[in-house]
C-alpha cells in the first residue's frame, strides 16, 4: 500500500542570527487545524450573536416589565380616582336631592346610577363628566334659588320695630283726638317710653328720612319685591336717605312728634303701597 507522502514544509528562523529551521506537516493536519479553526470561529461566532441577541431580549423584557408595571400603576390610579369621583358625585347627588325636596322644587333622575361601572376607561370619565356637568347646573339652580329666597326672607318684615305694647290697631277706629267721627289706621301704635330704639323689621333701603305731615319725624324703608315700612312720630332719625339698613338696625327713637297723643311709635306695612295689617308680619308673643 502506497503512503500519501503530501506535506507542506514550513521554514522559519527563531531570530535573524538563528540557523533556518523546517518542519514539515502533513496536508490532512494542516486541513484539520484549519477545519477546527472555523469551526471554532463559527461556534464563537453564534456563541457571540446567541448572547448579543439575548442580552436585547433581556433588556426589551425589562422595558416591558417596566412599562406593565407602570400601566398597572396608572391603571390603579385612574380606578382610584374614578372610585373617588363616583363617590363624591353620588354625596353631590344626595344632597342636591334633599335641598331639592326642602325647597320644593323638582330634581332631575339620579345621574350617579347610570354611571358605567368596571375599568376605567374613556366612556366611563365621560358618563362622569356628563353627570358632574348636570349636578352642576341643577346645583347652581338650587342656590340661586335658596340665595333668592334667603333674600325675599331677609326682606320680608319679620320682626317688631319697638318693645312695648299696641295701643291702636290696623283699620277703622274713632277719632283719637275727639270730635267724633272715625278714620283708616293704615297701621298699629306701639306704645313704649320716650327714646326707645326704633329698629328696622327687614333688610331694605332706607326710601324717606325726615319730617312729613301727621307722621312726624318718619322713616320709609324699602324692602323690595313692591315692600316697605314706615316708622313715625320719632323723636330722632339716626339714617339717611339711600342708606342701606339690615334687620335690627336702629332707624331713630320714639318719640310723639306729627299727630301724636303721647310717646309711641306709629307702625306701617304696605304693599305696593297700600297699607295692609302689620300683624300678619309680627311674631306673636314679642310684644311687652
Amino acid at each position: 500500500m502506497n503512503q500519501d507522502k503530501r506535506f507542506y514544509t514550513f521554514i522559519f528562523a527563531p531570530n535573524a542570527n538563528a540557523q533556518f529551521r523546517r518542519f514539515n506537516l502533513h496536508y490532512n493536519v494542516i486541513y484539520s487545524i484549519l477545519g477546527l479553526a472555523f469551526i471554532g470561529l463559527m461556534t464563537v461566532g453564534w456563541a457571540v450573536w446567541r448572547a448579543a441577541d439575548y442580552t436585547i431580549l433581556a433588556a426589551k423584557y425589562h422595558s416591558e416589565k417596566a412599562r406593565n408595571r407602570q400601566l398597572v400603576e396608572e391603571n390603579l390610579e385612574a380606578k382610584q380616582n374614578e372610585d373617588r369621583r363616583a363617590s363624591r358625585l353620588a354625596m353631590i347627588e344626595t344632597t342636591a336631592r334633599k335641598q331639592a325636596e326642602v325647597l320644593g322644587i323638582s330634581h332631575s333622575a339620579d345621574v350617579s346610577k347610570n354611571i358605567g361601572t368596571g375599568g376605567p376607561g374613556n366612556a366611563d370619565m365621560k358618563s362622569l363628566d356628563q353627570a358632574t356637568s348636570t349636578l352642576e347646573r341643577e346645583l347652581s339652580q338650587i342656590k340661586e334659588i335658596v340665595d333668592s329666597r334667603q333674600l325675599k326672607l331677609a326682606s320680608t318684615p319679620s320682626s317688631w320695630p319697638v318693645h312695648g305694647y299696641i295701643s291702636d290697631g290696623f283699620g277703622s277706629r274713632s277719632n283719637p283726638f275727639g270730635g267724633g267721627g272715625s278714620e283708616m289706621h293704615p297701621g298699629v301704635d306701639i306704645a313704649t317710653t320716650f327714646g326707645t330704639s326704633i329698629e328696622a323689621t327687614a333688610d331694605g333701603v332706607v326710601l324717606f328720612a325726615g319730617a312729613q305731615g301727621g307722621y312726624g319725624n318718619c322713616v320709609v324703608v324699602d324692602h323690595g319685591y313692591g315692600v316697605t315700612t314706615r316708622y313715625g312720630h320719632m323723636s330722632r332719625i339716626d339714617v339717611a336717605v339711600g342708606e342701606r339698613v339690615h334687620r335690627g338696625k336702629q332707624l331713630g327713637a320714639v318719640g310723639s312728634t306729627g299727630r301724636s297723643t303721647g310717646p309711641h311709635c306709629h307702625y306701617e306695612v304696605r304693599l305696593y303701597d297700600r297699607p295692609v295689617n302689620p300683624m300678619n308680619y309680627l311674631p306673636l308673643g314679642q310684644e311687652q
